[in-house]
């Protein structure tokens, strides 16, 4: 039989696994990289529009040709800026999603676990989650500074700044 606070400890992991799964489908900001895919194809497709205007007009209009050459010249580069970003901000995406997929796993399965039967979560069952290095390096470093922490006699938790209670 599971006690009160055990109990109260399930649902409060699975509160907040609800609560992160909440943030993600909010945090989803693929339309945004959409966006700035598109702009870059409709800055390439003007563009293309621009340098045949300017090749009509080459011999009747100098000035105009010269404005028109500069345009599709801030175009290429203005191009290759957005596609840059789109392709950082969906890899920025992609390990939210997956640093938040991670985290949900994690309390959904405090949440279905019973205390007295089964052991807590470990750092190495956590790890066993990550599909990023990037997750990696953050759990790392995590363990790394609660190492350190543990040998300069503070047990980890308060000196990164999380509270024990009840524990």
């Amino acid at each position: 039989m599971t006690s009160p606070t055990d109990a109260s400890e399930n649902l409060v992991h699975a509160v907040l696994a609800a609560q992160v799964a909440e943030l993600r489908n909010r945090v989803d900001s693929g339309a945004m990289v959409e966006l700035l895919w598109r702009t870059s194809d409709v800055l390439a497709e003007l563009s293309g529009l621009v340098a045949e205007l300017a090749g009509r007009c080459h011999h009747s209009n100098a000035e105009l040709h010269s404005k028109c050459n500069a345009a599709v010249e801030v175009e290429v580069d203005l191009r290759q800026s957005l596609e840059s970003l789109a392709f950082e901000q969906a890899q920025r995406n992609d390990f939210i999603c997956q640093t938040v997929d991670c985290v949900v796993t994690a309390l959904e399965r405090l949440a279905a676990a019973d205390v007295r039967e089964s052991p807590r979560l470990s750092p190495n069952d956590l790890a066993a989650l990550y599909v990023s290095e990037d997750q990696r390096k953050v759990h790392h470093a995590v363990v790394r500074r609660f190492s350190l922490a543990g040998s300069s006699g503070c047990d980890g938790v308060e000196s990164l700044g999380w509270e024990r209670r009840g524990k």
